[in-house]
């Protein structure tokens, strides 16, 4: 259940970052999908909270299911 509300958590912020990272960064996907996770560790940082490494292995896979996502739905075309 814990880990079903940390998804439920961060799912929009992910989403929202994905995203913004496809449109305005021209690099290789990985390269994208560093800049997403250092986008939100940034935007966690910055609001004065640091994101625990056990959530970061979550976003992170979040992240590639998101991306993943996108491409087979036609999102990234």
């Amino acid at each position: 259940m814990k880990t079903f509300l940390l998804i439920a958590k961060y799912l929009p912020l992910v989403m929202g970052t994905v995203a913004a990272v496809e449109q305005t960064v021209h690099a290789p996907g990985q390269t994208k999908a560093q800049v997403a996770l250092n986008t939100i560790q940034t935007v966690s940082q910055i609001v004065g909270q640091t994101v625990p490494e056990t959530h970061v292995q979550l976003i992170t896979s979040l992240i590639d299911g998101v991306v993943d996502t996108f491409n087979k739905t036609g999102v990234f075309t």
